[in-house]
């Protein structure tokens, strides 16, 4: 198999389902034909075919030929958001390993394919845009601790200043009942969405719950559901919408 993405156990999946389907244990390698001999008048031709073991540039290969097909071409994000998640899911460290393969193994083959200027292109601006946003929340979370005698004050003082040799994270989020809440109203909404919607916005839901009980940071996981309800469609959550819970969360869904 392989680690980075998604695959589902059946080998029949409708062209937009965002996993991959299974491609078994082996594959076809190479056919080999050969005239048969005459029978009774007739004559044809008969083949044997050696099987290879699958291998997880199998996998490779199918999630590029998925970007290639996807439709609409510029939405294909959704597509990666979906493995990454995935990946991040059961790696709890696993981001800069997606980033790595994504960027070293997956993008110098689809440079090459033909006709994959468009892809290639959305392809590298989202590997830009997590970059860019890892930066951004590991440059937040740091602080200097440095000690500085002061005055009269007859034992030192600790100050806290901007330091590239110290890591501190700060949360300002809603309480968890609000997150709870909010939640629940979601799951509600998404009743009468379709399974792989339901199952995009689990993802996100149970990581975002699981890193709340630790009390840990769940603001990547808030922005991330924000950014799903936007691409479903903010009208389409109208329980979440009438909430007073609502109000207080979507400045952290990242939403109007």
């Amino acid at each position: 198999m392989n680690p980075f993405f998604d695959i589902a156990a059946t080998e029949n999946l409708p062209d937009q389902s965002l996993a991959l389907h299974s491609l078994g244990t082996q594959l076809p390698w190479v056919t080999i034909g050969r005239r048969s001999s005459d029978y009774w008048g007739t004559s044809g031709y008969s083949s044997k075919t050696t099987y290879r073991d699958t291998t997880a540039e199998d996998y490779d290969k199918q999630f590029i030929n998925k970007l290639q097909k996807w439709k609409p071409v510029y939405n294909i994000d959704r597509l990666i958001e979906h493995h990454y998640h995935y990946h991040i899911t059961k790696n709890k460290q696993g981001h800069s390993e997606f980033l790595k393969h994504m960027q070293y193994v997956i993008l110098p083959v689809l440079k090459k394919r033909p006709n994959a200027e468009v892809v290639t292109e959305l392809f590298e601006q989202w590997i830009d845009q997590k970059e860019s946003k890892n930066k951004e929340q590991l440059k937040s979370h740091i602080v200097n601790n440095n000690t500085i005698n002061v005055g009269h004050i007859n034992a030192p003082a600790q100050f806290q200043q901007s330091s590239d040799h110290a890591i501190q994270t700060q949360h300002n989020l809603p309480q968890k009942e609000v997150v709870n809440e909010a939640f629940e109203l979601l799951k509600k909404d998404l009743q009468k969405m379709d399974d792989q919607i339901r199952k995009d916005f689990a993802m996100e839901m149970d990581y975002a719950v699981a890193q709340l009980v630790k009390d840990k940071d769940i603001k990547p996981q808030l922005m991330n559901i924000g950014n799903l309800i936007k691409q479903v469609g903010i009208g389409m959550f109208s329980s979440l919408l009438a909430a007073p819970a609502y109000e207080l969360i979507k400045p952290h869904l990242g939403l109007p």
